[in-house]
Parts: structure tokens; C-alpha cells; sequence
């Protein structure tokens, strides 16, 4: 008799639990779709490079590209040639993003641009959030915005968040995917770079 109550229970439960899961993950994928935003187009500059190295691997050559900011600047990677960057990308959606952010900004601040460039680009997210988030946190490193993920897909970026580490001529040094837990392990990183 018991086995028949269990065998009913989970010819409920199973099919429940698929329902649910299904559910979840749909209204998870709409609330993260890439917003229609007005913003100026993305141009990319890694198909005129001539650096046969390009890529997205330690090793290469960083593809430049060129995007918006948050402050309504134009910058591109290649602007900050000559310097060590930190090349970031972020959500204010992504929680491990967030989590990370005050490293990021303590680094930032023990930093200089002149000395170090950090750039978080802010990516499948809406440029307002990415606004809002950066002036309540009082970030004051380079916020270009990748509303659609192109840069990211550029970079071949599958997880968030993710940093690239790259020299001063332009070669990938280290990459990390996942949160940086404190300043300690970005100044390790960084020893890479130089």
C-alpha cells in the first residue's frame, strides 16, 4: 500500500519539479535579454588590425575595440596603449559581479590611471543601470557599455564576471573568470603584466 501512495507522490513531484525548473529558467532568460537600447553602434577595429596574433588567449593581442561610457565618452583599448589594464566584464545583474566591485574600486584608488588602467566593461545590461550602479558606488574607473554583448563575444567572454590582465604593448597576460575575492589577488595578477 505504501509503495503505491510513493509511486503516485513522485508521478506528481517529477513532472512538478520539471515544470517548475522549466518555468525558472524561461523567466530567468527574459529578465537578462539584451535590452533594445538606442545607444551608438559598437565598432570593433580587430578586422583591420594587422597583428596576425589577435585573440582572446593569453599570449595575444588584446582586439581593440571602441564603446560608450557610462559618462558619454568614446574610448577605445587602443587609447590606453603604453599602460597595463585590467579589462573587466560586468552586470549590475551578475551577483559575483557586484560582490567584486570593491576590490575593484580599492585597487582603482591605490592605482592610478596613469600607472594602471582599469576598464569594466558593463555588458548585456541596460546603460542606465550600469550609470545608476556606478555613481551610488562612487566608481571612478573607465565604465564603457556593451549593451548587446559584442565586445564580450569578442573576447569570447562565457561567464561573469571575467578579467583580462594585459601588458603595456597589448599581449594578454592572465585571464580570471570568476570574482576577484579582495585587492590581494588583483595585485598578484598584476605581477604578470610587468
Amino acid at each position: 500500500m505504501n509503495d503505491i501512495k510513493i509511486n503516485r507522490l513522485l508521478w506528481i513531484l517529477v513532472p512538478a519539479t520539471v515544470i517548475l525548473i522549466s518555468a525558472v529558467a524561461v523567466i530567468d532568460r527574459v529578465a537578462h535579454a539584451s535590452p533594445a537600447i538606442s545607444q551608438p553602434a559598437i565598432v570593433t577595429k580587430a578586422a583591420t588590425q594587422t597583428d596576425v596574433n589577435i585573440g582572446n588567449r593569453i599570449g595575444f593581442t588584446a582586439p581593440d575595440f571602441t564603446l560608450p561610457t557610462v559618462d558619454k565618452r568614446e574610448i577605445s583599448l587602443s587609447d590606453y596603449r603604453g599602460r597595463p589594464v585590467i579589462l573587466n566584464f560586468w552586470a549590475t545583474w551578475c551577483g559575483p559581479c557586484r560582490y567584486e566591485v570593491p576590490a575593484f574600486k580599492a585597487f582603482s584608488e591605490k592605482h592610478p590611471e596613469e600607472e594602471v588602467v582599469v576598464i569594466a566593461v558593463n555588458t548585456q545590461d541596460d546603460p542606465d543601470s550600469a550609470l545608476g550602479y556606478a555613481k551610488a558606488d562612487g566608481l571612478k574607473f573607465v565604465i564603457p557599455v556593451d549593451p548587446r554583448g559584442t565586445v564580450a563575444n569578442l573576447y569570447n567572454v562565457r561567464g561573469m564576471p571575467t578579467t583580462f590582465f594585459i601588458s603595456e604593448t597589448g599581449i594578454i597576460t592572465s585571464i580570471k573568470i570568476g570574482p576577484f575575492l579582495g585587492i590581494d589577488e588583483m595585485e598578484e595578477r598584476m605581477a604578470s603584466v610587468k
